[in-house]
């Protein structure tokens, strides 16, 4: 993971088709969308492919780094400066300060790596400054736009030009808060994002529930914005693909661990639990997909204590839709250590939905929406 500035660059308008008058457009606003080992990808597949079963019009935006394979497929757009993940380094000053401050305390560094204030102000102008080289007739009030995963990071700079526009002509934006207050990109816990979101939502208010709609995954995440901030978001789960479960009724139990490698999602729990596992001499095997950028320290260390081990198969990389259903078939029992602090206890995950609809069982973490759902 990289800090905002320098992947973003210098401002360079995107290119466009000459566009012709015609009905409602849908447009789909996403700077997640760089590659297809995220979700953004699969949501934007799904979407292209039922829109055009219906015979609707539709656009899509992704990042300006987005792999040109998605591009050829989809008919992507690439726009968008700074990614969903982006972020701004703490200055040297304040990293100076944050160590002397653990000295003081006699404890290893722990802090931030990257600034929640700085990173709120640069992705969200430049977020603002994106959606406003947008071709002018995507704020046609005909359409429908959708911005699929929406942060604190985002948020203001999309409600900043929705208010710049004509009211009469506004289309109807709905976002998917995907993520909780405290979330920050960089996988650490934010201490601002709640504020960061009031202050949001008491500028859209002249907005919401007439030109701007919000949706969550599932019930947890819309009682979180509901109770803390009075938005109302109707639930919206994501699509996914569904891969039968083939069961084995005798022989090794295989436990798998997929999607993004990373400590929220507990990667680094993964090889003490195997440890633990063999010593108790468990018939066992483990599939683990090994997917990351390599900027997060515990996730490198944790890959090369997996390599060490015996009785782990490894997934490397991205999958497809058709390579994930026919790994996740094999897989008996699903593991979800999610953190319910850094991940979030009302988040929702792909993985699980999938696997309680495919009957697959699950093992999840106290404490996340995977885990509550169990207990309900």
């Amino acid at each position: 993971m990289s800090s905002c500035w320098p992947v973003c660059g210098a401002k360079t308008k995107s290119q466009f088709e000459p566009y012709q008058e015609s009905s409602m457009e849908v447009v789909f606003l996403d700077n997640g969308l760089i590659s297809k080992g995220e979700h953004s990808y699969n949501l934007a597949a799904k979407l292209a492919g039922a829109l055009t079963r219906r015979k609707l019009r539709y656009r899509i935006f992704g990042l300006q780094a987005m792999d040109q394979s998605i591009v050829e497929e989809l008919g992507a757009v690439p726009h968008f400066r700074c990614s969903l993940y982006d972020g701004v380094d703490l200055s040297h000053g304040e990293k100076r300060l944050q160590y002397i401050a653990t000295m003081f305390r006699g404890a290893r560094p722990r802090g931030p790596i990257r600034s929640e204030r700085k990173t709120w102000i640069a992705l969200n102008e430049a977020f603002e400054e994106d959606l406003n080289t947008l071709p002018p007739e995507v704020w046609k009030s005909e359409n429908l736009v959708i911005v699929p995963a929406i942060s604190q990071n985002q948020i203001l700079g999309l409600i900043r030009t929705l208010l710049r526009q004509p009211q009469e002509r506004l289309p109807r934006v709905v976002c998917q808060l995907m993520f909780p207050p405290h979330w920050t990109p960089w996988g650490q816990v934010g201490v601002h994002g709640e504020q960061f979101y009031r202050d949001a939502f008491r500028l859209a208010a002249p907005l919401i529930d007439r030109a701007l709609f919000f949706t969550t995954e599932n019930e947890a995440m819309a009682t979180l914005y509901g109770k803390d901030f009075g938005v109302h978001a109707k639930i919206l789960p994501i699509p996914f693909n569904g891969s039968s479960r083939k069961e084995t009724r005798e022989g090794t139990l295989r436990l798998g661990f997929f999607g993004y490698s990373k400590s929220d999602k507990g990667f680094h729990l993964l090889p003490k639990a195997i440890e633990l596992c063999q010593r108790q001499r468990l018939d066992a095997e483990f599939i683990v997909q090994i997917q990351h950028s390599g900027w997060e320290q515990r996730t490198i260390e944790a890959e090369l204590a997996l390599r060490a081990l015996k009785g782990v198969r490894f997934v490397e990389g991205v999958l497809t839709g058709a390579e994930y259903a026919a790994w996740t078939s094999q897989t008996d029992v699903m593991l979800l250590p999610y953190d319910p602090v850094a991940f979030g206890a009302a988040r929702g995950s792909g993985i699980f939905t999938e696997s309680v609809a495919s009957g697959r069982p699950v093992v999840a973490s106290r404490g996340t929406f995977a885990g509550i759902s169990f207990s309900q």
